[in-house]
């Protein structure tokens, strides 16, 4: 299993969380009410962030977020090239395949998304898998190892089936891990939990003495 010291940032800053809890109090990241094959959903604003692990397939690989109720796609992570060293291995990592490992996402209050991989193998064709079955015709094609709980601690990893090179039980052609959320290590800023008292203005008896 990836322990998070492979996570660049596991926990987003304080001040990202901040803005997100609009001045409240900051909720730890099991606030979360689904990450998994049944879509992805928060009760508030919540950043994730996502790291390329490493893919095992012919193909070449975009993976990223889609709304369900609009079909909007986000690409998040995409291999410049199918293979480290085409045509000698099918493994790819980050870094030679797989240029930018992280990325983050800002998933929306109340909204369901899911998970998609698009891959192209061989520049021909174009085969899109979604981690909601119902999006598959049925065929559960990513894998979750653990849930919402998860995402501030050790991550919740994703293993695929891209639907092109592996067999139908196979989910390791494309494995990728997200963490943080919105829990803070830190306290909120005063700021944010109580507002600034006016300033009293100066009398007889708490007036600067000197003449300047």
């Amino acid at each position: 299993m990836t322990q998070t010291s492979k996570f660049r940032n596991l926990l987003v800053s304080c001040g990202a969380v901040a803005t997100l809890a609009l001045g409240g109090l900051v909720k730890p990241a099991n606030a979360a009410e689904q990450f998994n094959e049944k879509g992805v959903q928060f009760d508030r604003d919540t950043i994730i962030e996502f790291q390329f692990l490493k893919s095992n397939n012919s193909a070449q690989s975009t993976f990223g977020v889609v709304d369900v109720a609009t079909g909007e796609k986000t690409p998040l992570i995409n291999e410049a090239r199918a293979q480290d060293r085409p045509g000698r291995n099918v493994t790819g990592t980050a870094g030679k395949a797989v240029r930018k490992p992280f990325a983050e996402f800002t998933f929306k209050a109340g909204k369901t998304y899911a998970l998609y991989l698009e891959s192209t193998q061989k520049g021909k064709g174009t085969t899109t898998v979604y981690s909601l079955p119902d999006k598959n015709g049925g065929s559960q094609l990513a894998q979750f190892e653990n849930d919402a709980t998860s995402l501030g601690t050790q991550g919740v990893r994703i293993s695929w089936n891209d639907g092109i090179s592996g067999k139908g039980g196979d989910y390791n052609q494309f494995l990728v891990i997200a963490g943080g959320g919105i829990g803070c290590p830190c306290k909120p800023s005063p700021v944010l939990t109580a507002p600034i008292p006016p300033e009293v203005p100066p009398t007889r008896n708490n007036a600067p003495s000197g003449r300047g």
